[in-house]
């Protein structure tokens, strides 16, 4: 009988290993440029992250091309389990403080698994700068939701897309010509070039008839280089908000015009507990 039981002991953690390498990475990251990727932290794993924007590269040499003016968030990101991550976040952008939960339903898997990723995304941030505006708003005046499906697939070693249907609320507007909430369909691409060097496209399309029109659709390329345990994020974008209720409804950059943002993400993982 104990060596049944030790039998069947050894073959559950051989299929759990088995099935850990027969997932498949869609993206390397959680994060692509401005939004998140289907990836998930594993059980136990804390991830902790500096984002920079800088200011607008078409302001010249006086400015250093942007580089004299920073917009940061920082933020600590925590898997529960292998399909559950929650995170927290402050911007220094309109002084936003955020939280996050991520749901893993799908893992892309080798053979004969699910053919993509699918993961659930939810952010809900509150909007805590003073301004002649916004000083005399409730808290429940500032806070935003968003609700976004991540749809991913890797189709080869060097092509990997993911689809993202986003939903924006916004309990209060500080114009008058947009919307409480907004529609958008987001796509991102990551073409793998060499086995350190990767680039990242993320493009969010807002429908039509929702914004002022001063605000664009985010874009943005990202630099992936993979080190040693270490991935390193160089961003361009025409956002400088890094949540997604200020990238997708509130990015005023015009790309024609070089309204171009630099930006680089700081990351350090850490386990919780014990290791196996």
């Amino acid at each position: 009988m104990k060596k049944l039981i030790a039998i069947i002991i050894v073959q559950l953690c051989m299929s759990d290993i088995f099935a850990q390498e027969d997932r498949v990475k869609v993206f390397r990251d959680t994060r692509i440029v401005n939004g998140h990727s289907t990836e998930v932290l594993p059980k136990g794993m804390m991830k902790f992250i500096i984002s920079h924007r800088f200011g607008d590269i078409s302001s010249g040499i006086q400015q250093l091309y942007g580089l004299d003016n920073a917009t940061i968030r920082i933020g600590l990101d925590y898997a529960i389990t292998d399909f559950i991550n929650i995170g927290f976040g402050r911007s220094s952008l309109q002084k936003h403080y955020d939280v996050y939960l991520k749901y893993r339903f799908l893992q892309q898997r080798k053979d004969g698994g699910s053919p993509v990723s699918l993961v659930y995304y939810t952010n809900a941030a509150v909007r805590t700068i003073q301004t002649p505006q916004t000083e005399n708003l409730s808290f429940t005046n500032n806070l935003t939701f968003v609700h976004q499906l991540l749809l991913g697939r890797k189709f080869n070693e060097f092509i990997s897309f993911q689809l993202m249907p986003t939903y924006v609320h916004r309990n209060f507007v500080l114009d008058l010509e947009s919307n409480n909430d907004i529609y958008s369909l987001g796509t991102a691409t990551r073409i793998q070039v060499s086995k350190v060097l990767a680039f990242n496209l993320e493009y969010y399309f807002n429908l039509p008839d929702q914004l002022a029109s001063q605000y664009q659709s985010s874009a943005g390329l990202g630099i992936e280089l993979e080190t040693k345990g270490h991935i390193f994020q160089l961003n361009f974008t025409n956002s400088l908000g890094m949540i997604a209720p200020l990238y997708i409804a509130e990015t005023t950059g015009r790309v024609e015009k070089g309204n171009i943002h630099f930006g680089f993400n700081i990351t350090r993982d850490f386990k919780v507990g014990a290791r196996k």
